[in-house]
């Protein structure tokens, strides 16, 4: 029985992902920042520590004072902010920390472009040597497949304490934005998992809003695009649909709570979305089923154009559906979209008619952006480079996804104007 999908009381440890390969990879549902990490270290004999976090987090809250406090002299070093979607540059920076104060554990607090910064730097840290560019990094990316895959293991622990609900923390894999394309990249082996993931409620609850309902839109889209892949099972379906009720009922109760004040509604709805944002990755991390068009276009609408990382789904995931089920007339994806339709409204009491339909009703309850429009982007030469891109993206053209007319027609759906 997979008790990740209860309530977890404080404390709740278990194991990342129910595979071989996470064992000893541990994560603490609402958990304790101030007393976990230590705990942490202790066990692990760390006394060398680098602090990656979140500029705003700092200035905004006194968390990151206190975690620094805490760790007293064992910090040796710290690098405050990483940009959105990751750029090279900040790994590298991270990397480059590792190797001069000869760390042997990596902390970081923050989004998932932190916590995809950390993995990647890890793996620059244990391969390549201190003097790392910008082009060493590219290099070891497979440019057909978007995906480096040829690293030692990682020599240093990695805690991560995530500030959103992107996932990245239950994913081997991390992702980072070449400056000088534009283009986001994947990087991982098996061992690149963290060796801690904490949920913290109550740290979580300082991201801005924004952030964190946005980031659980991009769970949500996890959810949806496993039902819809051909390679969905009816175990993995029921899995993922008991999961996208998790989802929409944690960020209905953090919406309604943050709106009347009830701070107890709020930290269930954020406890309740950590749930849910872990269990929308085991469709990917154990049954193997690889996400579709709208994470793929989603990473260059990120990392080409600054669309926040969970926009990207507010924006895409209601088109894609729309697209597949009204202009390729794809019969089993629009089966698959039917029980997505289905979760929505058996969980917020709805009567739609039709999945996008729900998706955009949904995004437009949390108050985000759900067309291209809203975030600025109606150009064509912009969707035509979209486009281009998605096509050698992990999740994206040949045999994986769609052609770039497709995509073209979906970014068209999408445009809103």
């Amino acid at each position: 029985m997979d008790t990740s999908k209860q309530s977890p009381t404080t404390g709740h440890r278990i194991q990342q992902l129910d595979i071989p390969s996470r064992q000893g990879h541990d994560a603490i549902f609402n958990a304790e920042y101030l007393t976990d990490i230590p705990a942490a270290l202790g066990s692990w004999n760390c006394e060398r520590i680098v602090l990656v976090h979140s500029t705003a987090l700092d200035a905004a809250t006194t968390v990151i004072g206190a975690l620094k406090s805490t760790l007293g002299g064992s910090l040796v070093g710290t690098k405050s902010g990483v940009g959105a979607h990751s750029p090279y540059p900040d790994a590298i920076d991270i990397a480059q920390l590792l190797h001069s104060r000869q760390a042997d554990c990596l902390i970081s607090v923050g989004s998932s472009s932190y916590s995809d910064a950390c993995k990647t730097a890890r793996l620059l840290h244990s391969t390549l040597p201190s003097t790392i560019t910008v082009d060493n990094v590219e290099n070891t990316v497979d440019q057909k497949r978007g995906l480096a895959d040829n690293f030692k293991d990682p020599l240093v622990k990695l805690i991560l304490v995530p500030t959103s609900l992107s996932a990245s923390e239950w994913n081997h894999v991390s992702s980072g934005t070449n400056p000088n394309t534009g283009k986001k990249q994947h990087f991982g082996i098996e061992t690149a998992a963290p060796d801690l993931v904490l949920l913290d409620p109550e740290l979580a609850s300082t991201a801005p809003r924004k952030l964190w309902l946005s980031s659980g839109m991009r769970a949500v889209d996890h959810c949806v695009e496993t039902i819809c892949n051909p390679n969905c099972n009816d175990e993995a379906a029921t899995h993922m649909e008991e999961t996208l009720a998790i989802l929409l009922k944690g960020l209905t109760e953090y919406k309604e709570g943050e709106k009347v004040g009830g701070r107890a509604e709020l930290l269930k709805g954020i406890s309740e979305c950590q749930v849910g944002s872990r269990q929308a990755m085991v469709g990917l991390l154990q049954w193997k089923i690889p996400m579709g068009p709208s994470h793929a276009i989603g990473h260059q609408l990120g990392s080409t154009f600054g669309v926040m990382h969970g926009v990207t789904s507010c924006v895409m995931l209601a088109s894609v559906m729309r697209y597949m089920k009204d202009v390729k007339k794809d019969i089993e994806h629009a089966n698959a979209q039917n029980k997505v339709l289905a979760v929505y409204n058996r969980t917020l009491d709805w009567d739609e008619t039709s999945a996008a339909d729900a998706i955009e009703r949904f995004v437009r309850f949390l108050e985000l952006p759900s067309s291209l429009k809203e975030v600025g982007l109606t150009e064509q030469k912009d969707l035509d480079q979209i486009a281009e891109k998605t096509m050698t993206d992990v999740w994206g053209g040949g045999k994986k996804g769609a052609t770039k007319q497709e995509v073209l027609d979906m970014l068209e759906l999408a445009r809103g104007c």
